[in-house]
């Protein structure tokens, strides 16, 4: 491929590959995956594995395995992207825990700007003390939101609505502004539907009641990671998710998880 005189291509974002992204997050998913027997599920979790449901008592050992599978492919990908693997790895993952440092202010501040009481959303610590297989519970089922929601839904969306803007004649960069504005829109709103008890009822997953001031909670939240899984990609979403999350499961804000 020829290049224009004066002009430079500009490397990737290296926390952008899908490959390095699930790599990043496969500690998250194993970490679930060692206490899901006998504890609460995530909704994501239990909608990605709808498709094991065939393999009954095994599904959890069939997912695993293809996790594990996934990893190998994954980690073939990104050894062939380029040297300094470990590196890059564990910028992503600091990428993630600095994003997740900024998420709280941020959703605060949106809140106050869309005229939504923070105070109806109980700003305190949960009763009792965590244990480890809540904490590994809530990081994992992070990573699997990531993947069903941004990955999944959102990439899904932004395909569609630029194959209809590019259809309607709008310019390619007027056109992908417009799928990602929609496309973080829709994966928000899916995202903080898929909390609520209606909606989860059949996967057998927990869920709560619809309350205005929580969903609006967790859509503002989902648009911020969102972006940011659209500017970093899905590890330094994952990485954002899940330490937040954590955070709010010992005491850090209100007792409402993502």
């Amino acid at each position: 491929m020829t290049r224009r005189p004066g002009r430079e291509v500009a490397a990737p974002a290296p926390g952008r590959s899908a490959a390095l992204g699930f790599l990043c997050m496969l500690p998250l998913l194993l970490a679930y995956e060692a206490t899901q027997a006998g504890g609460s599920r995530s909704a994501a979790e239990a909608a990605l594995s709808l498709p094991l449901a065939p393999f009954g008592e095994a599904a959890g050992a069939v997912r695993l395995a293809l996790l594990l599978a996934a990893g190998l492919l994954a980690l073939g990908f990104a050894w062939r992207a380029g040297p300094g693997l470990v590196p890059r790895l564990l910028r992503v993952t600091s990428e993630g825990v600095l994003a997740a440092l900024l998420l709280g202010p941020l959703l605060v501040l949106l809140l106050h700007l869309l005229g939504v009481d923070a105070s109806g959303l109980a700003f305190t610590a949960p009763g009792g003390s965590p244990t480890l297989a809540q904490a590994a519970r809530l990081l994992g089922g992070a990573a699997y939101e990531e993947i069903l929601f941004r990955l999944g839904a959102q990439s899904l969306a932004f395909l569609l609505v630029l194959r209809v803007v590019r259809r309607a004649g709008l310019g390619e960069r007027a056109g992908r502004g417009v799928a990602d504005v929609v496309s973080i829109g829709v994966a928000s709103l899916f995202f903080a539907a898929a909390h609520l008890s209606d909606l989860t009822a059949f996967l057998g997953a927990g869920g709560e009641p619809f309350d205005g001031a929580v969903f609006t909670w967790r859509a503002c939240a989902g648009m911020l990671l969102g972006v940011l899984f659209r500017w970093r990609g899905p590890g330094v979403a994952a990485w954002a998710h899940g330490p937040f999350n954590l955070a709010l499961l010992l005491g850090a804000g209100p007792d409402v998880f993502l």
